[in-house]
């Protein structure tokens, strides 16, 4: 599972799981979001295609990149991405995410969202193969 953690708060964080992926060019798969905090726990499935999924890895593992200004969207379900650097501490940033019709802040590093890019990747390779049969 791949996990984000709060910079502040220890009962706060992001988790990651892939359902499956279909690895062909024009498929895609389903991950399932859960967001932890004050013993409250948010769950959301995504459906998304190959595509938006290598953007998204692609832009947490080089973040934060200048060509999406803050603000990470697509075309496929809803799970998107703003951030804004934090002024008072240099390299944090303030995280929010916009899932199942509610937006959920963190503030992380750059580090650790590089390492949550990098997590992510690891899952995408052992996530289970959607069998079409």
């Amino acid at each position: 599972m791949a996990k984000l953690q709060d910079y502040y708060k220890n009962d706060k964080s992001l988790n990651i799981e892939f359902v499956y992926r279909d690895k062909r060019p024009d498929q895609g798969c389903k991950f399932i979001v859960t967001i932890t905090e004050n013993r409250s726990i948010v769950v959301s499935e995504v459906g998304w295609t190959n595509f938006t999924l290598n953007k998204f890895v692609e832009m947490l593992n080089n973040f934060p990149m200048d060509i999406y200004n803050g603000y990470f969207s697509h075309y496929d379900e809803s799970f998107e991405w703003k951030w804004i650097e934090q002024s008072d501490h240099q390299q944090l940033f303030l995280i929010t995410v916009f899932t199942a019709g509610d937006g959920f802040s963190y503030t992380s590093s750059i580090q650790e969202i590089r390492a949550l890019g990098a997590a992510i990747l690891e899952e995408i390779n052992y996530a289970p193969h959607f069998d079409s049969k």
